[in-house]
């Protein structure tokens, strides 16, 4: 009985050997028709994935346009009035770092450090209380 899958011992891509030819010949043959299949499969896997690539970068640009029409009126409304707001707040936190160096630490922490002489003293904090 013969095998049910014996359409792939007759593949395509296998040539038989020359009769004259040796063992580590038949080998080789057989490494090339692997390293060619190889790349195939790599050609084939490589254009899928730049096909889904493709397709979610472009989905993705149309979802940002869309969040941009509905983002712009915040936007606008943070460049108009709240950003200038907090930009002034900054500002005078560090006009009040350079006279306190409890603040002027703390301002120097989270990269804020006021321009004044307190700023570049650097002093230990107290120890904690146990």
């Amino acid at each position: 009985m013969p095998a049910l899958n014996s359409f792939m011992d007759n593949s395509v891509f296998k040539y038989p050997p020359p009769p004259h030819a040796s063992p580590l010949q038949a080998q080789l043959e057989d490494l090339r028709h692997v390293v060619i299949s190889v790349l195939i499969s790599l050609v084939v896997v490589s254009g899928t994935l730049s096909v889904f690539l493709l397709r979610h970068w472009t989905q993705t640009r149309r979802d940002l346009a869309a969040y941009r029409i509905e983002a712009s009126p915040f936007i606008e409304a943070y460049h108009k009035q709240a950003g200038p707001q907090m930009d002034a707040f900054i500002e005078k936190l560090k006009e009040y770092g350079r006279t306190n160096q409890n603040v002027a630490q703390m301002l120097a922490r989270y990269g804020i450090a006021p321009t004044g002489a307190l700023a570049t003293t650097k002093t230990p904090l107290p120890p904690s209380k146990k």
